[in-house]
């Protein structure tokens, strides 16, 4: 079981100023800081951030910034599962070393734009690695965080199938056929590798391309969902909504960071 979704991964590069002086969000949010300098307020957490740094804001708390010096950063919104022993995430400040930030920052920067599978596996193992090593949160003795590793070759092919015809109209059947399989054998064994059925990943790949255009373009909804494999507009929506918890254009409007 995942412990944590990657929601959002965006890069920003020697930021001047923020649109927004606080914002609010329904998921955590984290700030790596990889260069520059601002000032944080998160609930009753304050002061001044300097690279290399963490600012993590949990959900539906107040999360004020000002930028002091040219901010280089990696922002994300996350999904964190509740009650898990070894991660005890806590609002404000954490300071990183510069070899951790270095190693975990040479993968970010090169998969943040990258929507592959192994992308958002990467991301996901660089920022568990992140929280637990930065002492923000702690593991228990003898356990240990599930390899993100997926060993079956026909599955390591049908994610890079998914990840480069999402955009087309295809059915689990079809995929089945296509690698010689039973379709609910494909479906058990595709979850056992990954943690997603087929249709969860091929929906979590669309609308990861959804967000991206959402943010880099200023294309309507309808010309969005013909581009990402949704039948229209109103399919990405719901599922947006369902999964993200807020609509598409409130999504745009919340990353006027």
């Amino acid at each position: 079981m995942e412990v944590i979704k990657i929601i959002d991964h965006i890069w920003w590069e020697e930021k001047e100023e923020f649109l927004l002086a606080e914002d609010q969000d329904s998921f955590w949010v984290l700030y790596l800081l990889v260069e520059g300098e601002c000032y944080y307020k998160i609930g009753e957490f304050s002061g001044i951030a300097k690279s290399p740094c963490v600012l993590i804001c949990p959900p539906h708390t107040v999360f004020e910034r000002k930028v002091l010096a040219p901010l280089s950063f990696h922002f994300f919104r996350l999904d964190v599962v509740p009650n898990q022993s070894y991660l005890n995430l806590s609002a404000g400040m954490h300071r990183l070393t510069k070899e951790r930030l270095a190693m975990d920052q040479m993968f970010l920067k090169q998969y943040v734009y990258d929507l592959s599978g192994f992308s958002f596996f990467i991301r996901t193992h660089s920022i568990m690695d992140i929280l637990l090593f930065s002492s923000i949160s702690y593991q228990k003795p003898n356990q240990s965080i599930p390899p993100l590793q997926i060993h079956n070759s026909c599955i390591i092919d049908l994610l890079h199938y998914l990840d480069n015809h999402y955009q087309e109209d295809f059915s689990i059947q079809q995929l089945s056929e296509k690698y010689s399989f039973n379709a609910s054998y494909l479906s058990r064994l595709f979850k056992k590798e990954t943690g997603y059925s087929p249709k969860e990943y091929l929906l979590k790949v669309r609308l990861k391309n959804v967000q991206n255009l959402l943010i880099s373009t200023n294309l309507p909804m309808e010309e969005i969902a013909e581009l990402t494999g949704f039948k229209h507009g109103y399919y990405l929506s719901k599922y947006f909504k369902k999964i993200f918890k807020m609509s598409p254009s409130t999504f745009r409007k919340k990353h006027l960071l």
